[in-house]
């Protein structure tokens, strides 16, 4: 065996059996570090773990749990459903975004963050108005209408956001420039990753073309991310800087950890602290297409960015960092091999999402919070207890 994965399990029982001793110190909890795994399961942790020499950033987490994920009209949840569970707390339809079964607005912890005086950031490696991270700032009953859920990502009042689809944003049946209604709210909004990495703004929104923030086997399948923007305003006052014929920068692999750091180092600055939300999406699409190296691959991403932000809740003690996902997706499990392949052979039950329970991890100020068995909903309303 590459690793011997006693101690982790030993460390798992032991905080089974401490969590409700009461013995943990309450930390103040300052900061919010939200991190999601699109449908990371257990197996998909396990396939990680399994294949690295050294200690993951799950195995630093010293606080771990279970977590139900069920919808409000299914034991198996979508996206969207699972997302809104996850920001606000409330199970609803799935399909549904950010609103309740009845189809009213609900309220995410984000915007009960920004109620309490902090800054806060959403962070993904798909499009801004995907499933997940809409359910923080937007309320749809179709996950589809992203022409909708564009529009309410500008009235959401985040100060940081970084992710892809400038189509919904300027490519939109009402001719809106979006752009350009952010700008007018105080934005500064870059189309381009270099810009996002050498901002100093506090306020600024970056939406890139969609191969700079995740990698595909297929060209074609990002395809069309960045079409027309030479009509938006932002792009109109790119064109005019006089960097403007800087070599475009892709490095997909690891715009996750670095669009995380640099979300940090912005939101950091405010006394009040904040509250950042990111996801990884495309752990969900290797587990829809029964892919074993993709998945690995993306979980070695995603444990990238885990471990950076560990290293950051080292550096700042009153951070709350809380990892897990929406749903687990494939069915996905360790097959019986041996070790001379170097990596495991995953098995899939399935080429769509399960009912089953996933990980939640839990590090910093706080975390002893998260221990145990839970619902979906149990972990908004905890996060909201400790930064009250």
């Amino acid at each position: 065996m590459k690793k011997n994965i006693l101690t982790s399990a030993v460390m798992l029982a032991l905080v089974f059996i401490t969590a409700g001793c009461g013995t943990a110190r309450k930390m103040e909890v300052n900061n919010v570090i939200y991190l999601i795994g699109d449908g990371m399961g257990l197996g998909a942790v396990s396939a990680l773990i399994l294949s690295e020499d050294s200690e993951t950033g799950f195995e630093k987490d010293p606080v771990v749990g279970l977590c139900e994920t069920s919808s409000a009209n299914n034991y198996v949840t979508d996206s969207p459903a699972g997302g809104t569970a996850l920001a606000t707390g409330t199970r609803t339809n799935n399909g549904y975004v950010g609103v309740d079964p009845e189809g009213r607005q609900l309220t995410s912890i984000m915007r009960k963050a920004q109620e309490m005086g902090k800054k806060t950031g959403i962070v993904v490696n798909t499009t801004l108005t995907e499933a997940t991270p809409a359910a923080f700032y937007a309320g749809v009953t179709n996950r589809n209408k992203t022409y909708d859920i564009a529009r309410q990502f500008t009235e959401s009042g985040v100060d940081v956001a970084v992710g892809a689809g400038l189509d919904h944003f300027i490519n939109r049946p009402d001719s809106l420039d979006l752009t350009a209604t952010l700008i007018e709210k105080g934005y500064d909004v870059y189309l381009s990753w270099e810009k996002v990495l050498d901002t100093d703004s506090e306020k600024f929104v970056g939406i890139l073309p969609l191969a700079d923030v995740h990698r595909s086997k297929s060209d074609n399948e990002t395809a069309g991310a960045a079409e027309g923007q030479e009509v938006c305003l932002a792009a109109q006052l790119a064109a005019s800087a006089e960097d403007a014929d800087a070599t475009h920068l892709s490095e997909p692999t690891v715009y996750l950890e670095k669009a995380a750091a640099k979300a940090l180092d912005v939101l950091s600055r405010n006394k009040d602290g904040f509250f950042l939300m990111i996801e990884s999406a495309i752990i969900d699409g290797y587990g829809h297409n029964n892919d074993t190296e993709g998945l690995i691959e993306e979980m070695q991403e995603f444990d990238r960015t885990l471990r950076q932000l560990v290293a950051y809740i080292n550096e700042h003690p009153n951070t709350l960092l809380v990892v897990t996902a929406d749903h687990e997706t494939g069915g996905t499990g360790v097959n019986y091999t041996g070790y001379e392949a170097g990596k495991p052979r995953l098995i899939f039950s399935t080429r769509g999402h399960t009912g089953t329970l996933v990980p939640v991890f839990a590090y910093g100020a706080g975390a002893e919070a998260f221990a145990g068995i839970m619902k979906n909903t149990d972990i908004p309303e905890r996060i909201e207890e400790l930064i009250r």
